[in-house]
């Protein structure tokens, strides 16, 4: 190990403290330095000079409170100085309002990607209450043609036995039996009828009166998610009373509704209203 000073005349090393002691050609008599394979670090020579100074050592949580005291300080200067450290550009450091304009764009994503799976599962449940509508229409047509068999055979035997006249009454009973059947058909085929009219949409009128850019009409008929556009004629001029309208194809029901004006919700003046199981106040419109 070498001396602690190159200028050192004498220098011996003590093997129990790895320290050697010289004697200075060019300062005081003797002088005692202390050598080290690695430099010290910063921290190290910060609680040295404190604790120098102090004449003791610092413990563990005067040493965090100092470190504290160092943050303070360098974001008092970094603020006097009109820097941030949530700048943009700043190495290790992101940007604040960079960060919170990602968030509010995945809201909005994820909002408009919850509306579009609810109006997609409204979508597939139509199908399916459409292609059931269908099947039923099939086996029903099938039962008509079937009978429409029947009776068509029965209106012959029928119709031979009045021209030939074999048996009046036997030609008195088919003709009873075939009116009996006729009846019976028409009935089924009207009760039918008046099923498969309610499956099938109707045109309704809507309209609102105001001042609004955008003028939809919500409700339960589609699970809230989409809704029906009502347009008006294009004004230039802002400020201006508009009347929005539209023909609805709804089913014939009755439905809780809204009128979503300019992101607001409005209810309709002249309909009747109610409340909701949320305490939500509704109007409601009932398609005959």
């Amino acid at each position: 190990m070498q001396a602690c000073n190159p200028n050192c005349l004498h220098a011996r090393v003590d093997p129990k403290c790895n320290c050697s002691y010289g004697l200075h050609a060019q300062s005081r008599p003797f002088q005692v330095g202390v050598c080290r394979s690695n430099p010290p670090s910063l921290a190290e020579v910060h609680s040295s000079n404190v604790a120098s100074s102090s004449g003791r050592s610092l413990s563990a949580k005067e040493k965090l409170s100092l470190l504290d005291k160092a943050k303070e300080r360098r974001l008092e200067a970094l603020s006097q100085d009109g820097l941030t450290p949530y700048r943009s550009g700043a190495p290790g450091i992101v940007d604040v309002r960079l960060y919170q304009s990602a968030v509010e764009s995945q809201k909005r994503m994820s909002a408009k990607l919850a509306e579009a799976n609810a109006h997609v599962s409204y979508l597939e449940r139509r199908i399916e209450e459409a292609n059931k509508d269908l099947q039923d229409a099939a086996a029903f047509l099938k039962k008509v043609s079937m009978e429409f068999g029947t009776t068509s055979r029965l209106v012959e035997s029928t119709a031979a036995a009045v021209r030939f006249g074999v048996d009046k009454e036997d030609a008195v009973a088919k003709l009873v039996k075939l009116c009996e059947r006729l009846e019976t058909l028409e009935a089924s085929l009207q009760a039918q009828r008046t099923a498969f009219a309610k499956r099938v949409p109707k045109r309704v009128p809507v309209a609102w009166v105001g001042v609004a850019s955008e003028v939809r009409l919500m409700g339960d008929f589609d699970g809230w998610t989409r809704g029906f556009e009502l347009s008006a004629a294009s004004i230039d001029s802002d400020g201006v009373i508009r009347t929005f309208e539209a023909d609805l194809p709804l089913l014939p029901g009755r439905y809780k509704v809204k009128f979503q004006v300019d992101g607001g919700w409005r209810l309709a003046s002249d309909w009747p209203t109610e409340n909701d199981e949320l305490g939500e106040t509704n109007s409601i419109l009932v398609v005959q």
